[in-house]
């Protein structure tokens, strides 16, 4: 499992000027998806303290030589002073302050199991139990079971035993040591129906069975969380499933992979109609044969019907390589992607390769500072569609880069059917196909479209607009190609800006030039200080440092 540093619950600020320092991955830094450089050895050395400086005694004044040839009275011996001033000691150098250790989590009693243990023990570290679901029958809210290393070949059945927020139930590896739930049969591994179960750094490992690694379900599975564990090697529709009405579940941290049906959906997570409140972050999801992540409304098969699964929230994930797409929203409302790095998805016959895909009739969908590289198409809002199409989307601060040519459609950012979209402040470069794509829908207009603030730069098309558009406002962005002027694509038709301009009404006040990022090779993708897209953006209502905002994913002139 990768060894992901805190994850962030805030970015450093809306134009995220420092991403490098502000991302909560250790791997693969936000504004690129390239390997970080590692940091500088901070200084070990102090500043010197100047010698304190030790007051000399007073001298007495000289004796006058005529006083020798008179009778004197003898030359009283001075008084030491009352109160002499001490010689200052030097201060000693500060020790350093300690790094604060985090508190081990108390519990109020610890069960032990071992494979090599006793379901007839007393449970202690010395004397473990045997089995998982023994200690399950005893576990009390408050309380923990440690599993110690070794395989464990039985299902564990999460039950309602009255755990709390204050006094959770706690099912984790034992320090040290690596415990594998490894059953046979076709059954979740983690079954959880119960409230307040965590589960903590344990590998579950499906060995190839159509069996979820961790099934939440029904309206008593809530509070739970799945963190720092390894699920892996299921045939089942999805490694992680929630689903019938569970609510308000974390996972964070894992890494979930290779849950595959060939060319049939095999989900790293699926979250399902009914359920609600999940939060999905830190987590490393790779090689699945469908999504990273999935979002499945009341259409296209869900297991139970009923109103769209609502509050998801994706952030700090790494999303690669999965046999369909990164994220795909369907049916489902008020979700958020932030701060994934999401790379490697290929076309196939049932996937454009998407990055992101937001369609059906998903609402109020936000998706902003992600990094995007090497799939076949970076974002798709629209396309299928059941009942109104996808509304409210916004798509903000994303760096969008490398996408893959050939046989794949290497495009950016594509708008299908879709109503009240916003597509501000991206950074879009060196796509094969256009930067932007609108108003293609076969269903319905791309309507009230916004596309302001980006830069769009090094694709093979700037932009491709259709016909299937309506109340679009398109303006103040930065357009640049390198082998020639900025090309459009409008109604099948390629032209320049100018005539682009004059013939759609789009981009009066839009720019074509060098964008000057400050290091496309290493991938500071900021722009330099002598941009023309710095200070140069409209005002859109969002934060910004200088004069004006900077076009693009990144603004240059924060402190």
């Amino acid at each position: 499992m990768r060894q992901r540093s805190p994850l962030l619950t805030a970015y450093c600020s809306a134009a995220l000027l420092a991403l490098l320092a502000c991302n909560g991955k250790s791997e693969l830094t936000q504004n690129t998806g390239s390997r970080p450089s590692p940091d500088e050895a901070p200084s070990t050395g102090s500043p010197s303290s100047p010698s304190p400086t030790t007051p000399s005694t007073p001298t007495p004044a000289p004796t006058d030589p005529d006083d020798t040839e008179q009778p004197s009275e003898p030359t009283p011996t001075p008084a030491p002073d009352p109160d002499p001033t001490p010689t200052p000691e030097p201060e000693p150098e500060p020790e350093p302050e300690p790094v604060p250790v985090p508190p081990k989590p108390t519990y109020t009693r610890i069960l032990w199991v071992a494979p090599s243990g006793s379901d007839g023990a007393s449970g202690t570290e010395s004397a473990p139990l045997r089995t998982v679901t023994r200690a399950l029958t005893l576990i009390a809210p408050g309380e923990a079971i440690y599993l110690k290393t070794g395989n464990y070949a039985e299902r564990l059945k999460l039950e309602e035993r009255g755990g709390t927020e204050a006094k959770p139930l706690t099912v984790k590896a034992a320090p040290g040591s690596s415990p594998v739930v490894k059953p046979s049969g076709e059954s979740a591994l983690v079954d959880v129906r119960g409230a307040y179960w965590n589960v903590e750094g344990i590998t579950l490992d499906a060995a190839g069975s159509a069996a979820f690694a961790v099934l939440w379900r029904g309206t008593g599975a809530h509070h739970g969380v799945l963190r720092d564990c390894v699920a892996k090697n299921g045939t089942a529709g999805a490694g992680l499933n929630v689903s019938e009405k569970a609510h308000d579940i974390l996972i964070e941290g894992n890494t979930i992979s290779n849950f595959n049906r060939g060319s049939s959906d095999s989900h790293g997570i699926i979250v399902q109609t009914t359920s609600k409140n999940v939060v999905v972050r830190g987590n490393d999801i790779h090689h699945n044969s469908g999504d990273a992540v999935q979002c499945i409304g009341p259409e296209a098969g869900a297991t139970v019907s009923g109103t769209p699964f609502d509050n998801l929230l994706v952030e700090d994930n790494e999303l690669h390589e999965n046999r369909e797409n990164g994220v795909d929203v369907k049916t489902c409302t008020h979700v958020t992607l932030r701060g994934n790095i999401i790379w490697g998805h290929k076309a196939t016959s049932s996937s454009r390769g998407e990055g992101v895909v937001v369609h059906l009739s998903a609402a109020d969908v936000t998706l902003e500072d992600n990094v995007f590289y090497g799939n076949g198409r970076a974002i798709n809002i629209g396309g299928n569609r059941v009942n109104g199409p996808p509304t409210r989307i916004v798509i903000r601060r994303n760096l969008i880069r490398d996408g893959l040519g050939g046989s794949e459609d290497g495009g950016g950012i594509r708008v299908d059917t879709s109503t009240d979209v916003k597509v501000q402040h991206n950074t879009v470069w060196n796509m094969p196909g256009p930067c932007l794509t609108f108003g293609h829908g076969d269903t319905g207009p791309s309507a009230s479209l916004d596309v302001r603030n980006n830069v769009f730069a090094g694709c093979g098309v700037s932009t491709r607009a259709g016909t299937a558009r309506s109340s679009t406002v398109m303006d103040g962005n930065l357009f640049f190609r390198a082998s020639g002027s900025a090309s459009f694509l409008l109604n099948g038709e390629s032209v320049n800006l100018t005539e682009w301009r004059s013939r759609s009404g789009l981009d009066k006040r839009s720019l074509e030039k060098s964008p000057g990022f400050v290091n496309i090779d290493t991938g500071d993708f900021r722009l330099g200080s002598g941009s023309v897209g710095r200070n140069a953006g409209l005002g859109l209502g969002l934060t910004f440092c200088g004069v004006a905002p900077d076009l693009g994913a990144f603004e240059s002139d924060c402190p």
